[in-house]
């Protein structure tokens, strides 16, 4: 069974709920299209830590070669869809550049 895009949605939603807090979380709308700067008021320590959380929980996804190739406004400009769905397609099998 493939990995899906909602579940991986769903499981970097957790995570932020996990980092910002219930209350935070609750005037948030956490969607796929939000960037996770601006979009979800993210600061980059935040970001960071979702993104360790995703690393530790898909550990074979390569995330350093993904945003090596970005410059800062790229990585400002990701959504949480964006992670999901370079999460899926390389445990998927077809990676994102």
């Amino acid at each position: 069974m493939s990995l899906t895009k909602e579940h991986v949605v769903a499981e970097i939603r957790g995570c932020v709920v996990a980092i910002v807090g219930d209350e935070w979380a609750e005037t948030m709308d956490i969607s796929p299209d939000r960037k996770l700067s601006d979009g979800l008021d993210l600061d980059s320590i935040e970001i960071a830590k979702v993104v360790a959380t995703m690393m530790t929980r898909y550990p074979d996804v390569e995330f350093a070669a993904w945003f090596s190739g970005m410059d800062m406004a790229r990585i400002t400009a990701l959504t949480l869809g964006d992670l999901a769905e370079f999460i899926v397609r390389s445990r998927n099998g077809r990676v994102l550049q």
